[in-house]
């Protein structure tokens, strides 16, 4: 075996193999679990993963139950983006467009307080039906902000299990050898995919930052990285899922999710505006490109992740550094999300704006066979998630209207398309890299034609054809 791997204690094994195994438990493994009633709150049988009966359990003891706090505690972790909007504001307030996200985020605080004290304009408490007769205010609470609040904390706890302990670079060496001549990228950008992933695109932005500005990623390779492999994490995934009913098709839908944003990222980089970018490192840096193994790949890659083991701390210390990171930017999402949408669901009654830019998608619902009636309702759906992520999902909540299929496509192509505005772009932007907000959105539209498709020809091999 390998040196360096040989000379590592015994407990540096143990971690690397046992811990990632908790992590992989608690994200992907469906445990099932009885019915049971808490707080006046009844939660019946089923089979999912960890993570989601941890979400479950907290919604009863703090929302569904009788005990109902959390639309406080979103107002406490929004009071909290403010503040930092505050003692921060060099940064947030440091170009227009971080000062346009910055007056959203505060925006989104007012609908917040709308929607916590049942206060503020009639259209925003109405009851509709096609939101299963709620109003905009408690289902932008029920079905983001508070769905938000619970999974990105609880995925952060377990997140430390999967990324610090080895998992996550053995297999960024085993996948150097395809990643330059199939991706035009390091190998490394597959562990900022895994970080991203389980972590959070902003999580994933400030690696590639960093590895920019000290000369181990080109302009190109981090501009096509960040726009790629930078998608939504796991808790948005799960708040997705939930949002349309797909949630006993996890396994399906995540791992479609996962390879499809693999293959658009593959055909993207050879395309404009990626193709085009600069190849050139930082201005004034030495470039340090990544090791390249000629043999012995294995080997290497053990002795790299035993490497990241060895100087790992505990499990707790890890929980508690990303958690502490990981409010911060809880705070800035949840306000981004209670602006955009609010405003997107606003748009979205009583505008056709987000109708005209869906038209330009009409063509590719037919052609992946989403069914006539709810066309105009998917296409609309892709336009919308440039604004918002979670939008597309919220359509199709009262799921006994909508096909799995339309369902399944709802949930998956605002995660492959990876860019919207509610708080990836104002992520990306605070970044030293440079980066034009026009390509972001030529990148944006390339990413969605391809997820349509690709998303619709997973959902019909899952499920079939519509209506067949």
């Amino acid at each position: 075996m390998d040196t360096a791997a040989k000379k590592k204690p015994t407990s540096a094994y143990l971690k690397f193999i046992l811990l990632p195994l908790i992590g992989i438990v608690a994200f992907f493994i469906n445990i099932p679990f009885p019915g049971y009633t808490l707080l006046g709150d009844t939660i019946a049988a089923n089979s999912t993963i960890l993570i989601n009966h941890l979400t479950r359990l907290l919604r009863a003891l703090l929302w569904n139950g009788s005990f109902k706090v959390m639309p406080y505690v979103v107002l406490v972790i929004a009071a909290y983006g403010v503040l930092d909007l505050i003692l921060r504001r060099k940064k947030h307030f440091s170009t227009t467009l971080n000062k346009a996200f910055s007056i959203m985020r505060i925006v989104g605080i007012v609908f917040i307080v709308f929607a916590v004290f049942n206060i503020g304009p009639s259209v925003m408490h109405e009851p509709r039906e096609t939101l299963g007769n709620t109003s905009i205010s408690a289902f932008v609470m029920n079905n983001v902000l508070i769905a938000i609040s619970i999974s990105i904390p609880l995925a952060a706890i377990f997140l430390p299990f999967l990324l610090s302990y080895g998992l996550v670079e053995f297999v960024g060496v085993l996948v150097r050898p395809i990643m330059r001549p199939v991706f035009k990228l390091p190998g490394k950008s597959a562990v900022v995919l895994v970080t991203a992933l389980l972590g959070n695109f902003s999580v994933a932005h400030l690696a590639v930052d960093e590895q920019y500005q000290t000369g181990q990623m080109t302009e190109r390779e981090s501009f096509a990285i960040c726009t790629g492999f930078c998608s939504s994490s796991v808790a948005y995934m799960i708040v997705l899922a939930n949002n349309s009913g797909i949630m006993s098709h996890w396994n399906a839908f995540f791992w479609s999710a996962f390879f499809i944003t693999i293959i658009i990222t593959l055909i993207g980089v050879r395309l404009f505006p990626i193709s085009r970018i600069k190849n050139e490192y930082a201005p004034r840096v030495k470039p340090q490109p990544e090791t390249i193994y000629k043999g012995n790949l294995l080997k290497n890659a053990l002795a790299e992740a035993l490497e990241v083991s060895t100087a790992a701390p505990n499990p707790a210390k890890s929980m508690g550094r990303i958690l502490k990171a990981t409010f911060a930017l809880l705070a800035s999402i949840v306000m981004g999300a209670g602006f955009s949408t609010s405003v997107g669901m606003l748009l979205y009654f009583y505008t056709p704006i987000f109708n005209w830019v869906g038209y330009i998608f009409h063509p590719l619902m037919w052609l992946v066979q989403i069914p006539t009636a709810e066309v105009a309702t998917a296409a609309t759906g892709a336009a919308i998630s440039l604004l918002e992520v979670t939008i597309p999902s919220l359509l199709v909540s009262v799921v006994e209207r909508w096909s799995v299929h339309m369902r399944f496509m709802m949930a998956l192509i605002p995660l492959t398309s990876v860019i919207f505005l509610g708080s990836y772009v104002p992520s990306l932007l605070g970044t030293n890299l440079p980066v034009k907000f026009w390509h972001l959105l030529v990148v944006w539209l390339e990413r969605m034609i391809l997820s349509i498709i690709l998303a619709g020809l997973a959902a019909i091999l899952i499920f079939g054809i519509p209506g067949a």
